[in-house]
C-alpha cells in the first residue's frame, strides 16, 4: 500500500491543518542564513518554539496555540523548504534547521526558550538542545527518532525506495499552496525523503549531553517503535517520558486537550 503509516498519519495532519483557520496574526518574514524564513508571533510569557513536522507548516499546531498563547509567547517558523519558507542550496539537515531556529531567536532577541517539536520537528528540537545547551530550557518531542532504523520496519522500508510521487496529489497540492516556489516540490520532497534515509544520527553521548527538561512522547501506536522511544528518553539525563493512549503519531491532532494539558503543565515547572 503506497500510502502506508508514515505517509497517512502525516497527510491526516496536514488535511487537518488545511482545514483549520490559518495563523496570519504575527505573521512575519526573516532573513535567515540564506532562507526567507515565515514565522508568526502570538501570546506572550516565557518563550515557547513550536517546530513542525516534515513537509508541513506551524499551522499544524492550530490546536495547542489557543490553549499555549495564554501562557506563552510562541514563535512558530516555517522551517527550510517548507510551508512559507524558501529552500536553499545542498542537502535539508536536521542541523541546519536548529541552526535556523537559533539565528531567528537571535534577530529577536531571545536567549532562552522552551521547545515542543513533533516528528521532524521533534528531532530539529533534539538537535539544537546538544548543540546549543544553553539556549534550551525545556525540550518536549512527539514521534521523534534518534535514528532512521527508529521507525517501524514497514515505514523504514518504504522511505528507502519513496520519490516526491508516492506523497500523493492531496500532499503536492497542500505544500504547493503556501510554498514560495510551488514548482521546486520535487527537489524539496526529495530532500526531505534524503534526510529521513539517512538522519538523525544523534550518538548516546550527544543525548547525554542535552541539559534541557525533556520530555520524550510518542502515540500508543506511533510510527516509531515504542523500545525505540524509551531508549531515546532513556539516553538524556532525567528525562521523562509519556505514551498518549490510542494515538497515532499525529497525537497533537488526535488528542489535544490530553496533550495540551501534559505539555503546559510540564512547562510549568
Amino acid at each position: 500500500m503506497a500510502h502506508h503509516r508514515r505517509i497517512a498519519s502525516i497527510a491526516c495532519a496536514l488535511a487537518l491543518a488545511a482545514c483549520a483557520p490559518s495563523l496570519p496574526s504575527g505573521g512575519h518574514y526573516a532573513r535567515v542564513n540564506g532562507i526567507r524564513m515565515f514565522y508568526v508571533v502570538r501570546g506572550s510569557g516565557p518563550p515557547l518554539v513550536l517546530l513542525h513536522g516534515g513537509k508541513g507548516s506551524g499551522e499544524q499546531f492550530h490546536l495547542q496555540v489557543p490553549d499555549f498563547e495564554k501562557r506563552h509567547r510562541l514563535i512558530i517558523p516555517d522551517l527550510c523548504a517548507q510551508g512559507r519558507t524558501g529552500d536553499r542550496a545542498g542537502p535539508l539537515t536536521y542541523h541546519a534547521m536548529a541552526e535556523d531556529v537559533v539565528t531567528l531567536a537571535d534577530q529577536l532577541g531571545i536567549t532562552r526558550f522552551d521547545i515542543m517539536g513533533w516528528s521532524d520537528g521533534g528531532d530539529t528540537g533534539l538537535d539544537l538542545a546538544i548543540h546549543h545547551p544553553d539556549r534550551v530550557s525545556h525540550l518536549v518531542t512527539f514521534g521523534a527518532n534518534s535514528s532512521p532504523d527508529g521507525l517501524q520496519p514497514p515505514d523504514q522500508a518504504w522511505g528507502d525506495t519513496a520519490t516526491a510521487a508516492a506523497f500523493g496529489e492531496d500532499d503536492r497540492r497542500d505544500w504547493q499552496r503556501q510554498a514560495p516556489d510551488p514548482a521546486h516540490y520535487r527537489e524539496a520532497m526529495e530532500k526531505i525523503l534524503t534526510m529521513w534515509r539517512t538522519l538523525p544520527q544523534f550518538t548516546p553521548e550527544e543525548l547525554g549531553s542535552i541539559r534541557a527538561r525533556a520530555l520524550i512522547c510518542a502515540g500508543e501506536h506511533d510510527l516509531i517503535r515504542p523500545e525505540h522511544a524509551a531508549a531515546l528518553a532513556h539516553a538524556i539525563p532525567g528525562a521523562q517520558m509519556w505514551i498518549v493512549p490510542g494515538a497515532s503519531h499525529g497525537a497533537m491532532l488526535e488528542k489535544p486537550r490530553e496533550v495540551n494539558a501534559k505539555v503546559l503543565e510540564f512547562l510549568a515547572r
